[in-house]
């Protein structure tokens, strides 16, 4: 009994009248008074009255009344008492002072201790009246609980009808999904065909609520997975970038290392040769000293010959001045003649430099996904980019496309085999832009070569662009071939592989367009390949090959060396494959262009579902590619 008291006392007694709450209220504070009690304070305060608001003795803060209209006493009746006050009255209601003493007992003018609760009648009953309850067979199987120990005691509270304070909404109407009472369902609930009791539901609705709970329980334990699973990426990330980072300082360090040697090599060099025509020109200004005190000396011997006006001495000098040693007396030349007048300097090409170092490698961060793309996702519409631009005299004709990440901006490349371009968009400061680059003949398939460039196939012309992507398009180089490509994937960074469609093949090339092998696979005398209009490379360095022939449109995977990894023949009738590409965990999507549809393939070449079709509006579909970021989402042309 001593924590029913605490618990009375210090939780469920109001602090305006003192006493244990009666019809509690809780306001927006989260302070708690009985209804009555709230009231009459608020009517004595003329700012909450204005306000239309119930007033806090306790911090002053005004919960708004939803029904001003009515009432003042009134106001207090919609809110609601917190679940945690509720609970506690629903509990501990029946140890308060109203039940310490025995119902039947009271009713007779007697003040009897109470010693046991009765939840289904809620009344509190003494010894002498527990064994005349117990005698009664209608209370037989009453819930009796002892009130002489510190127990729990269950309580229900009886739902009271608002329209008819005096009746308990006993009544469920299934129709309507609501408790009402007798005369609520006579008044308003004649129409409905099902009215039952609320005793014949509640074994329902409890079992319906602890399938809900189960669920929710199941759904916070499948959550704190998650959150716990992000949580370890998290610190694996962060981890994993502390790595990163000392990598590139390393690489870095190495780099300024290299820098600095050359420059060491460099100031010695400038030292060694400055040193050399130093030496060089101080000697020859030892002998230029040398040959002035000598031609000193001889202009004063004959100024004083002149000055004696002597004939001896005037012929004597005379004779001197034409002989072979006077010829002699004169500024000898430099010892160094490839250097007298010049100095070494330094050719510094700044731009060369910058471009350099613009390509130096200190490494390549890529991002590696596991399980980013689920074999039983749906696809989902993320974003359309119109291709045609204001200077286009038609439709344009989007023949492939690609994605690349220059300075954090997404750029989608597209090839306009229509107007016999390449376009670029991008967003800019958030604003679209778009870049053109025209050329000689219509071009077909993109290969990316890295972060920024890629290369084009331009079939009639014979030849292979290089486009740099700034997100700009730049025109680099072009690369002659001898046959006309259509279908083009890198794979590695110094081959390409293309496809043929005269003859059918595909071939090996190197960045100088020369052929370092052609693979033309052939089984039980079927030449394999035909159309190989575009193409893609796995991560194991095979070749994709979606080859569009309409009579024999088939998928292969091919080594390099031209063996067949598997080859996949689709079963509608006249199948037209485009666009090809393999996900992050090995899925190989395909376009059928005919039937307009996206579908995947397994790893092994095995069918697995349409990704993408018709239904998902999209009108025609030619070429895709995948954009990886912190997501990985396909992307089409149509």
């Amino acid at each position: 009994m001593a924590m029913h008291k605490t618990l009375t006392d210090n939780f469920l007694t109001c602090s305006i009248c003192m006493d244990v709450f009666d019809d509690p209220c809780t306001l927006v504070c989260y302070h708690t008074f009985c209804r009555k009690c709230v009231v009459s304070y608020t009517e004595t305060r003329p700012e909450a009255i204005s306000a239309k608001s119930l007033l806090c003795p306790f911090c002053r803060k005004m919960t708004k009344v939803v029904n001003s209209n009515r009432p003042v006493e009134e106001w207090a009746q919609e809110v609601k008492p917190s679940f945690l006050i509720q609970g506690l009255m629903d509990s501990f209601a029946p140890c308060s002072q109203v039940t310490n003493n025995c119902n039947s007992c009271h009713d007779d003018g007697e003040a009897t201790l109470a010693t046991s609760w009765c939840s289904d009648c809620e009344v509190s009953l003494c010894g002498g009246c527990l064994k005349a309850y117990a005698r009664n067979p209608a209370f037989r199987h009453h819930d009796v609980s002892d009130l002489s120990r510190d127990v729990k005691v269950k309580k229900r509270r009886k739902p009271m009808c608002k329209e008819h304070p005096d009746q308990r909404m006993q009544f469920y109407c299934k129709d309507c999904k609501k408790l009402q009472c007798q005369s609520c369902c006579l008044l308003y609930h004649r129409k409905c065909e099902s009215i039952v009791s609320l005793e014949s539901v509640l074994p329902e609705m409890q079992n319906t609520l602890q399938t809900v709970k189960q669920k929710l329980e199941t759904d916070l334990a499948t959550s704190n997975t998650r959150l716990a699973k992000k949580e370890a990426q998290c610190t694996e990330i962060n981890e994993n970038k502390s790595s990163l980072q000392s990598q590139v300082r390393s690489a870095t360090h190495t780099a300024i290392d290299l820098i600095k040697k050359k420059e060491r090599q460099l100031l010695e060099q400038i030292d060694d040769v400055t040193e050399k025509q130093i030496g060089q020109l101080k000697g020859d200004m030892k002998r230029e000293e040398m040959a002035r005190q000598m031609i000193r000396q001889h202009s004063e011997l004959l100024g004083r010959a002149l000055e004696s006006e002597s004939d001896v001495d005037i012929c004597e000098m005379y004779l001197w001045s034409e002989s072979e040693e006077a010829a002699t007396v004169c500024v000898p030349e430099s010892g160094m003649k490839d250097v007298s007048g010049g100095k070494a300097c330094f050719i510094h090409d700044r731009h060369l430099m910058c471009e350099e170092l613009n390509d130096l490698h200190l490494g390549v961060i890529d991002i590696m996904f596991e399980d980013v793309f689920d074999s039983t996702s749906t696809a989902v519409l993320y974003d359309t980019v119109d291709i045609q631009v204001e200077d286009d005299k038609k439709k344009p004709y989007a023949f492939d496309v690609a994605v690349f990440v220059v300075d954090n901006t997404d750029t989608i490349v597209v090839t306009d085999y229509g107007h016999k371009c390449v376009k670029s968009f991008y967003k800019r400061n958030k604003k679209s832009c778009q870049s053109k680059l025209g050329v000689q003949s219509a071009p077909l398939c993109i290969a990316k070569l890295n972060n920024n460039k890629m290369a084009v196939t331009i079939l009639n012309s014979k030849e292979i662009i290089i486009v740099e992507v700034k997100p700009e398009l730049v025109l680099q180089s072009s690369i002659s071939t001898r046959k006309g490509y259509v279908g083009l994937t890198s794979l590695t960074p110094t081959t390409l592989a293309a496809g043929s469609v005269s003859p059918p093949c595909v071939d090996i090339l190197d960045m100088a367009g020369i052929v370092l092998r052609t693979l033309d696979p052939v089984t039980d005398g079927e030449i394999l390949v035909s159309d190989p209009y575009f193409l893609s490379t796995t991560r194991q360095g095979n070749i994709l090959v979606s080859c569009c022939e309409e009579e024999a449109g088939r998928v292969l995977c091919l080594t390099p060396h031209g063996d067949v990894v598997f080859r996949y023949q689709p079963i509608q009738q006249w199948p037209c494959l485009r666009g090809i590409t393999e996900t992050n965990t090995g899925h190989i999507l395909v376009i059928e262009c005919n039937v307009n549809c996206v579908f995947q393939l397994s790893a092994s070449g095995t069918f697995v579902r349409e990704v993408l079709t018709s239904r998902d509006g999209f009108i025609r579909i030619v070429s895709t590619c995948l954009k990886v970021s912190t997501c990985m989402s396909p992307i089409m042309t149509v």
